[in-house]
């Protein structure tokens, strides 16, 4: 209690007291930054730890000020694989349960949203925010309220990935590959092992591919021909192959403890088959196949036959989505590649989506007749300038270069495609000349 003339001793020793204790809180939920709990980490000069877990984030709220070189310090403690990022950003390595990693997010200010990227983990809940407060806003333009970038940030991130367009990378998927003949067999050797992979510049993550290819060689065939697939499996888990969208003989469908062995690591499996159908297929790992797919088990597998429409060039292009990003063939924006046509020339486009999640294929100024799907050819083709391609469909459209320009083509899942740092993904563009 005070008097008139002022504060008791008795009430300055607790004023003291109290300030002290709240000295001594301070100092530890400093030293702490984010703890166990799921409450918000204060700024401070030791690393930020962050827990994920099967399906949360904690802390729910990171802090830090402008400037400072935020480094996360990211743990997995669930039995599920996840990994942190930035939303359109850098990102660790996808950590299996028990591993770690550190994340150092870009130094802006505002609020950032950092996710676990492994497709539906986010929308579950595996979400939080690392908000930089205080100081000077960069280039003196005022800080964005609910992003991590300013405008002029923005601005120079955009355009940095449009002049990169088309940036080369290390490795190159979907390479058409020749058979060796046995008799008349035509033979494919593939080897799924664990490489890494450049998705665009200077973001290599861990994949598995076929023949060190993501995707892997592409097959191409005849109707009626003997094809035989040797599998060598030099994974550090077992793995098997599945051909999906061929009627093939049931023994070769590729189904472990149903049609097969398990082809464990270091073993052989080999499938061997007449072609029964044309069209546009795929071939893929059936074993742990929300991991192994996505990371890169996954190949074009195309028959042709005489029935398929003439067109005087040809690309496939498959969608995927998981620990290697959103990815056309492998690579993301700004690494895609784009498709070159003359004014009035047409091209065949065949969409594979081997992802987790559905892509609607959008192409500015000029139309997709859609005539095939699932290998089968439509009764009625249409038109459209979005294709939406869900997960295991097989879509074929022409497109005809009828307006000279550069033309964007990109997924209209727009978090697929574009953020506040520009353009990434599942962008390319088809250029008609």
């Amino acid at each position: 209690m005070t008097n008139e003339s002022g504060p008791s001793n008795k009430g300055l020793v607790a004023l003291a007291s109290i300030l002290a204790v709240a000295a001594l809180l301070l100092a530890t939920v400093a030293v702490l930054r984010g703890g166990a709990g799921g409450g918000e980490s204060k700024a401070s000069a030791e690393p930020i730890k962050v827990e994920l877990g099967d399906i949360f984030i904690k802390p729910k709220a990171l802090s830090a000020t402008v400037g400072s070189d935020v480094t996360i310090e990211v743990t997995n403690t669930g039995k599920l694989d996840h990994d942190l990022g930035v939303k359109g950003g850098p990102k660790t390595e996808l950590l299996k349960p028990g591993q770690k990693a550190t994340l150092k997010p870009p130094k802006v200010s505002g609020t950032v949203s950092l996710i676990c990227s492994v497709p539906g983990h986010a929308e579950a809940g595996m979400v939080t925010e690392l908000t930089v407060a205080g100081g000077a806003a960069v280039a003196g333009h005022a800080a964005m309220p609910a992003g991590g970038m300013t405008a002029a940030q923005m601005d120079e991130s955009y355009l940095k990935g449009v002049k990169a367009y088309p940036a080369k990378t290390a490795g190159e998927g979907n390479v058409p590959m020749t058979p060796k003949m046995d008799g008349q067999v035509k033979v494919f050797e593939m080897t799924a092992e664990e490489i890494d992979w450049e998705v665009a510049p200077g973001d290599v993550r861990k994949g598995m591919a076929y023949n060190k290819q993501i995707p892997g060689p592409m097959i191409r065939v005849n109707l009626g021909d003997k094809v035989r697939i040797v599998l060598n499996n030099k994974l550090k888990e077992s793995t098997a192959m599945h051909f999906h969208g061929l009627q093939v003989p049931n023994a070769v469908d590729g189904v472990p403890g149903l049609t097969q062995p398990l082809v464990e690591p270091g073993k052989s499996f080999t499938y061997e088959f007449t072609v029964p159908n044309t069209g546009s297929h795929m071939y893929h790992s059936h074993m742990n196949g929300a991991t192994q797919i996505p990371a890169g088990l996954l190949g074009a597998f195309i028959v042709d036959g005489p029935a398929d429409p003439a067109s005087a060039k040809e690309q496939v292009m498959i969608l995927n989505d998981g620990p290697l990003g959103y990815t056309l063939n492998g690579k993301g924006f700004p690494a895609t590649a784009p498709i070159v046509l003359k004014k009035g020339e047409k091209i065949r486009i065949r969409y594979m989506n081997e992802g987790l999640q559905i892509h609607p294929m959008h192409l500015h100024g000029l139309i997709q007749t859609v005539f095939s799907k699932d290998g089968n050819l439509l009764p009625q083709s249409y038109k459209a300038d979005t294709v939406l391609v869900a997960p295991g469909e097989r879509i074929d459209v022409m497109v005809e270069g009828s307006e000279v320009g550069l033309w964007a083509f990109h997924c209209h899942v727009l978090s697929h495609a574009e953020s506040e740092a520009g353009m990434f993904g599942m962008v390319t563009a088809v250029i008609v000349q």
